[in-house]
């Protein structure tokens, strides 16, 4: 999947449907939002892991095609694949914080108390 199509569905169609659900949920079940504090937290934790996302895959992206462009001066690559792989490998932690570990975060507030 390209980075494109990975920043438009975190970036468009998850908050969409996050920002839908937060609507229709509480119009469904004919209940005020337990709170509003934490529907603005949640949006900013994900927004900010969001931009890490976007942001070290496109860095590491730029960075392996590059990489996979150099040539040495007898026309073989200057970088084997591990090399590239060892290369992005901080870039794909910095993924891990962003998106990756949000589901690990305490889900203190889920569910209300009824």
């Amino acid at each position: 999947m390209s980075q494109g199509v990975d920043s438009g569905a975190l970036g468009w169609v998850a908050f969409i449907t996050i920002g839908s659900m937060y609507h229709l949920i509480p119009k469904l079940f004919n209940r005020k939002i337990y709170s509003v504090d934490l529907i603005n937290k949640h949006f900013w934790i994900s927004t900010i892991g969001v931009v890490l996302y976007i942001t070290s895959m496109w860095i590491s992206g730029i960075m392996q095609g590059l990489m996979w462009r150099a040539v040495n001066d007898d026309g073989t690559l200057a970088y084997s694949f591990v090399q590239t792989v060892q290369a992005m490998h901080p870039y794909y932690i910095i993924r891990f914080l962003g998106v990756d570990s949000l589901p690990c975060l305490p889900k203190t507030a889920w569910p209300p108390t009824l």
